[in-house]
């Protein structure tokens, strides 16, 4: 799923610099810094979460340059910090990929497909769910968790096989026949470790979900 430098036209790669360092900016002027820093237990859990899925995205299955699979666990890191820390924190994550891969001049639409956007995805799906649904643990933990993280993962999926066909980088033809068909069983695996991990946190360390409140959950 990640992107190297020589797949994508130059100018776009450059363009997407600038639309990284908008969103980044304002994630900075939003995110929670007085929470952060003021507690050594939040900075301790975004570490050790962040080392985790720093851990999880270096390793890749796939059939092509960019044409791969690898957990994202986005929708727990979302969830466990809301969206300016997820997106500061994907960020930081992707940063430390690059640093390993070395492909510099695509690390903004890495950081923008494989963190901005399924934080966004999964951040916005958690919203529609607390405002328009009853605040119920099961609705939580399917909706918000497994459902949320399948569908962060099949956006994601989406939009990198747009860019790589609208840039003519592959056929759709070769991504429908060697990448696509796998796409199925990739999404289930990525929705039952989000909820199976966000099913653990609520009944060990409820704390460390930001989105979630035993007041509201289980009392309502």
């Amino acid at each position: 799923m990640n992107l190297t430098d020589s797949l994508l036209p130059a100018d776009l790669l450059f363009f997407a610099n600038f639309i990284w360092l908008a969103i980044g900016i304002h994630a900075v002027r939003v995110a929670p810094w007085r929470a952060l820093l003021t507690s050594p237990k939040l900075q301790h859990v975004f570490m050790g979460a962040s080392i985790a899925l720093f851990l999880i995205w270096i390793f890749e299955v796939g059939v092509r340059p960019a044409l791969g699979f690898h957990l994202l666990g986005v929708t727990v890191y979302t969830l466990m910090f809301g969206w300016s820390l997820g997106v500061i924190g994907a960020s930081l994550i992707m940063l430390a990929v690059t640093v390993m891969h070395g492909d510099w001049a695509a690390l903004a639409m890495n950081a923008l497909l494989l963190g901005v956007l399924p934080v966004s995805v999964s951040y916005g799906v958690y919203v529609l769910v607390d405002r328009y649904l009853p605040h119920h643990l099961f609705i939580y933990i399917f909706l918000c968790a497994f459902f949320n993280a399948m569908l962060a993962a099949g956006v994601t999926v989406l939009a990198l096989v747009t860019l790589l066909v609208a840039t003519e980088t592959y056929t759709f033809a070769r991504i429908s026949r060697e990448y696509l068909p796998f796409l199925p069983l990739y999404l289930f695996p990525e929705g039952l470790i989000n909820g199976m991990v966000i099913t653990v946190l609520i009944g060990l360390r409820p704390d460390w979900l930001k989105t979630y409140d035993d007041e509201r959950y289980l009392k309502s």
